[in-house]
């Protein structure tokens, strides 16, 4: 995962792997907004935020954010592109939030991620990771690309996995990578993947993009009394 981050970070197609640095304000906005939730205040976890496209933005509505990112790569662009008094940056490995202590966030905004993440076990994880990190009351708004649960969306994610790999090895281009690429949860794996994490759903937008077979969402999600908040939006899901 790093690796593919690092050299996103330095592409000039950087905008194109992360998002358009124009549309962030706008794009956030509309996440809270699809959810119905206006949350300011207190502490934002932001997860993977790579050159700080929405991490401005977000240090205007809460008290304090803590921004990780994979990448120090990333990180770097993100340490100049935001200078605010009240983020901190800091590198995770990947497999864990590891730089941050539990129940911090009061809030948690993961949105663009998940869907590059790139085996069924590490989107898991991160959602149980996100549970650690949210405070009791705390919620997490998540946006989620998610496979329905036929057996045709299924199938096809079974070859892409195939494929993955071989274009990786023939090409080291950004989007011929498996931590680019990602991996789908069905519906069904997300349910029990939310559960298994102590995560509840509290509201949630859904737009479906039928001939992928995949809803893109927000999620609003919240452990033990927080509440998750999540809202399938189909924003950048190239079918690769």
């Amino acid at each position: 995962m790093r690796t593919t981050w690092d050299a996103a970070a330095s592409s000039e197609r950087r905008d194109e792997y992360v998002g358009d640095p124009a549309t962030a304000r706008a794009e956030l906005e509309g996440l809270f907004g699809r959810l119905g939730h206006d949350p300011h205040g207190g502490v934002c976890v932001e997860v993977g935020c790579g050159p700080g496209r929405m991490t401005g933005a977000l240090a205007e509505r809460f008290d304090r954010v803590l921004a990780v990112d994979v990448s120090p790569a990333m990180l770097d662009l993100a340490r100049r592109n935001v200078t605010t008094p009240n983020v901190e940056f800091s590198l995770v490995s990947g497999e864990r939030l590891d730089s941050l202590e539990d129940d911090v966030a009061d809030v948690v905004v993961c949105y663009l991620v998940l869907q590059h993440l790139p085996s069924r076990s590490r989107v898991l994880a991160y959602l149980e990771e996100m549970s650690r990190v949210l405070a009791p009351t705390g919620s997490a708004f998540l946006q989620i690309p998610v496979l329905a649960s036929d057996i045709s969306p299924r199938l096809s994610r079974s070859l892409r996995g195939l494929a993955v790999p071989a274009l990786a090895r023939v090409s080291r281009d950004v989007e011929r990578q498996r931590a680019y690429r990602g991996f789908r949860l069905t519906e069904r794996e997300l349910t029990r993947g939310l559960a298994a994490a102590r995560l509840r759903v509290g509201d949630h937008h859904v737009r479906a993009a039928a001939a992928q077979g995949i809803a893109a969402g927000l999620l609003g999600v919240s452990m033990r009394s927080q509440t998750f908040h999540d809202s399938f939006e189909g924003m950048r899901f190239p079918s690769r």
